[in-house]
């Protein structure tokens, strides 16, 4: 029996009522994997003079980060501001976080890594309790999970939370689990982990993931496809590629999942997503 690793991190925030979309990524590797994985990052960190800036770099914190250098115009923010002075003392700028950042979702493909996606449409669930949104991301990932993996041992991390946000997936986890739905969850490790992105390389892929394809959302949803061309970049070469799919090959329902369960919404975002993937393909042939 195969032991996998799954890990899963969020882009937006469910209490924050500006954000379009509120996405979940798993990216699971087999345990086989890790340590060769973790050592690529370390040589990507370095190969990109970035091993002694320390701090971790967020998906988020490469398009802040474009802009205050295209102002020329330093980051309050503590955390960013850092890493604004030290990409100005290796006389370098943003572009060198955005190849850092494709040089490691890279490793999605190149270590073929299974990739699945949630998201929910935020305008759309304001009636909603976060909780309510937590755990229908939480039982969507865990059937896709189970169903790619019926014989296996998997175990499920996610990014750090506070305590009583852990306490929340945790009873959720644990109660999914146990209690099951239509599925039987024998290859799901009973007890959910999480552990700090910033230690983390896979982590920070699911981070890239899930924020990757939060702008594709975006891209598809405003019909601005210009102003999000690295997301669709990164999503068409690595990401799409590598989603969970159905045995006839179909991602929808499986590696892309709209959460709540819609109808309308699915049928919206597959043809639109469908769409652009279609025009890229053309593109490059």
């Amino acid at each position: 029996m195969s032991t996998y690793l799954c890990f899963n991190d969020e882009s937006g925030s469910l209490s924050d009522s500006r954000r379009e979309f509120y996405v979940r990524a798993s990216v699971i590797v087999n345990s086989t994997q890790l340590k060769d994985i973790e050592n690529k990052i370390k040589v990507i960190r370095s190969d990109h003079n970035l091993t002694n800036l320390n701090s971790e770099i967020k998906w988020q914190d490469l398009w802040q980060l474009r802009n205050y250098f295209k102002q020329n115009k330093k980051p309050k923010d503590k955390r960013l501001l850092k890493i604004y002075n030290y990409l100005l003392s290796i006389k370098s700028d943003y572009h060198r976080l955005i190849d850092y950042c494709e040089n490691v979702i890279s490793i999605i493909t190149e270590y073929d890594l299974k990739i699945i996606l949630s998201f929910t449409v935020m305008n759309k669930y304001t009636n909603y309790k976060p909780e309510s949104i937590i755990k229908f991301h939480i039982q969507d990932h865990l059937q896709r999970i189970q169903m790619q993996y019926p014989n296996s041992s998997i175990i499920i991390v996610y990014d750090s939370l506070n305590e009583p946000l852990k306490r929340t997936f945790k009873q959720i986890h644990k109660k999914i689990v146990t209690s099951g739905d239509f599925v039987k969850y024998n290859s799901i490790f009973g007890s959910l982990l999480f552990d700090d992105s910033f230690d983390n390389g896979l982590m920070q892929i699911a981070d890239y993931v899930a924020g990757a394809f939060a702008n594709v959302l975006k891209a598809v949803n405003s019909n601005t496809i210009n102003n999000y061309q690295k997301a669709i970049d990164f999503f068409y070469k690595y990401i799409f590629p590598n989603l969970a799919k159905k045995d006839r090959g179909d991602i929808w329902g499986i590696g892309i999942k709209e959460t709540p369960k819609d109808d309308d919404i699915r049928k919206g975002y597959s043809q639109k997503i469908d769409d652009l993937i279609s025009k890229l393909v053309n593109s490059t042939n």
